[in-house]
């Protein structure tokens, strides 16, 4: 759907002053000339003379606005079709602006006009009998163009063209052509009229205002916004409001924006056709320009349609038209762009980053700087520094360095990239790193820029990082100890120092390092590798390698790394472990024969200790009638000695199989292990009147038999020890990190703090046996289980205080 031209006051009365105007009257006209002469609308003229031509008072002839002719007779005569005719016939012939003229069926010339003649170049008596095809170029002749226009004038009743046609003299012009056929009354095709228009000048004019377009579109600058307007004007949604804001007019953009059609907006306000309010300011501004006949522009949001719009509103007497185009992304863009500019303005001061170029057209090579530079190199902002000047400000010893870059920039078009020194006036040693990057036109450079970046911190930095590298290598080289990197991706590793100094060769693959690996160990070390990649965890293992035929223990812990490009590493430290591997040998070894004989010696112990007490208990039985009072005495030391020894003897085997007998590490409720320690206590705890609490417990990683042992130790000493006072027992967990906190915490007679450690060690007891019952294993034993279980035990307390034993534990592997 177009778009009507601009509101006009032209009245039937000026269209027929227009024609008694003409110095002859019958002189036929095309509706454009009409319309061109009173400055109107063709659609405005063209109804005007329809309606006079329905009164009779004017004649017309043709097809569409192009080829239709209007004229006014003379004067009236009878038998008026036929004059008609006739008049028409002799106004065809006298027409000069087009070429109007008749083919037989098969595109013969049949008739000529004036027109014809002035155009084409032809008379009448050089062209009648000639196919029309004589007009066209010869690539449209070869096409088929001639024989298809008529195909589909004949088909479709007429067809309209534009292109090149040829004159007499061969010169070409662009043709606006109408073929229309002409059949009888029975519908036998008879021939063809033939109106061709000479518009050779118009796309001349076309094609200056087309690159006349593009000249001003490479032009532009502040003209941008108003030649985008025009240009884009035709993507524009239209529509026309009478002066009672009823429809009168909407394109197809108008209805694709609103959802509805036009038969459904027409003659209807836009409130009651639309879900819009009637107080929405867009109808107040609407009928501002209405009441002042000026145009208006402006953007809004429109909630309806969830878009930005850029409206135009042009005012007449009747009413006025309404443009209005989606800007969305353009707003979006607007909106991107200042939030650009100010996230570069703010990353420009955080990253300490500074602008600056050089024009090479100046003599003096002036310089410019941005508004940040001046505030990072601490100088006045009053005027832009020369390049002699602005190298002065950088520190001397490096000042040469920067003109030496700039120079080799600005001579062979290559960038440079420097880091040197500069002083503030406060004295204060800063580095800055300056790039610079030439534009290069046509071989020559036209102008430098770049930019200057405050790198002290990474400078201070890298000499920290020096300081520990060199410490590192120190303690790499105490230790024998090999840093290691490898690229799983590429495959490729690095050893630091090397890795002769470890492995004994090189190594720079995976499959040269799994070749050093003792082949027994190849598989251990291929999975942990696979698992450590996979899980994203580190790995740990001890292997054997061989270097040089000698075999040797080493450990390579390793981590994976993923690299900001995606590519994945393992780092980690590797080191000759076989001293300590030989030494533990020894020590498992020497442990095992330490069992071996803890074992034999409380079995041969045991058996004596039996005997013993078998013959004192049998003197007991048999001579107990003859025994004073210092006889019995003597023999319940001796039993009770034996008793005491063979409490220690079983005390003893216990501390010794804590790591041999020990059952595998699992989750273990503290809850069950409590309650049933308590179970075997209840006899204890009822005869001392104890009064023990305690909090919900959680699951640890141990030994139930084991952790069973600790706390009924604790428990049992704080009932022994709690003094006077009936035992007063509180047992609670907390988790710290990946551990538990178990505490058992009494009201008793404390520990001195100089004993606390001592406490913890065999055979160790802070009482007579007089004084307290006891072996002195107890607690030596529960810190074995306890480092067993990869924690620690420890004792808070004051004498009189009473004690908090606090045991850790690891927690559960998957918490």
């Amino acid at each position: 759907m177009g778009s009507p031209g601009p509101a006009s006051d032209i009245t039937i009365d000026e269209i027929r002053g227009f024609f008694s105007r003409t110095g002859q009257p019958s002189t036929p006209f095309f509706t454009e000339e009409v319309a061109d002469a009173l400055e109107c609308p063709r659609q405005t003229a063209r109804r005007h003379l329809e309606e006079l031509a329905e009164r009779d008072e004017i004649r017309t002839k043709g097809g569409t606005d192009s080829t239709r002719v209007w004229w006014n007779p003379e004067q009236r005569r009878s038998g008026g079709q036929q004059a008609d005719e006739e008049q028409f016939r002799a106004f065809v012939s006298a027409v000069e602006d087009y070429a109007i003229f008749m083919l037989d069926p098969e595109g013969t010339v049949a008739s000529w006009n004036e027109g014809a003649e002035r155009i084409k170049g032809y008379s009448e008596d050089e062209i009648i009998g000639k196919h029309f095809s004589t007009f066209y170029t010869d690539d449209d002749v070869a096409d088929g163009a001639p024989e298809r226009n008529l195909e589909v004038a004949a088909a479709e009743g007429r067809v309209e063209d534009e292109g090149w046609r040829v004159r007499k003299d061969g010169s070409n012009f662009w043709a606006n052509v109408t073929i229309t056929a002409i059949r009888d009354d029975d519908g036998t095709l008879q021939g063809f009229t033939k109106v061709t228009r000479d518009m050779t000048e118009r796309r001349e004019y076309e094609q200056q205002l087309k690159e006349q377009a593009e000249r001003l579109e490479r032009q532009r600058d502040d003209l941008e916004a108003e030649l985008d307007d025009i240009f884009e004007r035709i993507d524009d949604a239209f529509y026309a409001l009478d002066e009672d804001l009823k429809f009168e007019y909407v394109n197809e953009r108008t209805e694709e924006y609103l959802g509805r059609s036009a038969g459904e907006l027409l003659g209807r306000k836009p409130w009651e056709a639309l879900d819009v309010d009637r107080s929405d300011s867009i109808f107040e501004r609407f009928e501002t320009a209405l009441a002042t006949q000026e145009p208006t522009s402006f953007e809004r949001y429109s909630e309806p349609l969830e878009m930005w719009a850029m409206v135009r509103v042009y005012p007449s007497e009747s009413g006025f038209s309404v443009y209005f185009r989606d800007v969305t992304d353009r707003k979006e863009r607007e909106r991107e762009l200042k939030r650009t500019h100010e996230l570069l303005e703010h990353a420009e001061r955080i990253a300490d980053v500074g602008g600056w170029a050089i024009d090479t057209a100046t003599r003096e090579l002036e310089v410019f700087w941005t508004d940040h530079l001046f505030e990072m190199l601490d100088v006045p902002r009053d005027k832009e520094p020369s390049l002699e000047e602005a190298l002065e400000i950088y520190h001397e010893d490096d000042r040469l360095i920067l003109e030496n870059a700039i120079e080799e920039a600005l001579n062979s078009g290559e960038p440079f990239d420097v880091e040197i020194k500069f002083s503030t006036s406060s004295g204060e040693m800063h580095w800055l790193r300056i790039k610079g990057a030439p534009d290069v036109v046509d071989g020559e450079v036209v102008s430098l820029r770049g930019a200057v970046q405050d790198v002290t911190e990474r400078k201070e930095r890298e000499r920290k990082l020096q300081r520990v590298r060199e410490r590192m290598e120190f303690a790499l080289n105490a230790t024998d100890a090999v840093v290691w990197d490898w690229n799983a991706d590429a495959d490729e590793a690095s050893f630091y120092p090397s890795a002769e100094s470890l492995y004994g060769t090189t190594v720079e693959t995976w499959e040269e390092f799994l070749d050093v690996i003792h082949p027994e160990d190849r598989q251990q070390v291929q999975q942990a590798i696979e698992n450590a990649l996979e899980m994203d965890e580190s790995k740990s293992e001890e292997v054997r390698i061989v270097r040089d035929g000698e075999v040797r223990w080493i450990e390579a812990p390793g981590h994976p790394v993923e690299d900001d490009d995606g590519t994945t590493r393992m780092v980690g430290v590797a080191r000759d472990i076989t001293e300590r591997k030989t030494f533990e040998q020894k020590l498992k070894e020497s442990n095992e024969r330490l069992q071996q004989f803890a074992y034999a010696a409380s079995h041969d112990l045991q058996e004596p200790l039996r005997m013993v007490s078998s013959y004192l208990q049998l003197i007991e039985d048999r001579y107990g009638d003859v025994l004073d009072s210092d006889g019995e005495e003597f023999i319940e030391f001796a039993v009770d000695g034996a008793d005491r020894m063979r409490d220690m003897i079983d005390g003893l085997l216990d501390y010794s199989r804590v790591e041999t007998e020990g059952d595998p590490l699992e989750p273990v409720d503290l809850n069950a292990v409590v309650e049933g320690v308590l179970a075997d206590l209840q006899f204890e705890i009822e005869d001392h009147d104890a009064e023990i609490t305690v909090e919900k417990l959680p699951s640890v990683r141990g030994d139930a038999s084991q952790l069973r042992q600790v706390l009924q130790n604790l428990l049992e000493n704080a009932i022994e020890y709690s003094g006077d006072e009936p035992p007063r027992v509180h047992v609670s967990a907390t988790q710290t990190g990946d551990e538990w906190v178990l505490s058992v915490s009494d009201e008793g007679i404390g520990i001195d703090p100089d004993d606390q450690d001592r406490i913890f060690e065999i055979f160790q007891r802070l009482h007579t046996q007089d004084e307290r019952d006891g072996t002195g294993i107890g607690l030596a034993l529960c810190k074995r289980i306890v480092e067993r279980h990869d924690g620690d035990i420890r004792v808070d307390s004051e004498p009189g205080e009473g004690a908090t034993f606090s045991v850790s534990l690891p927690a559960p592997e998957d918490t």
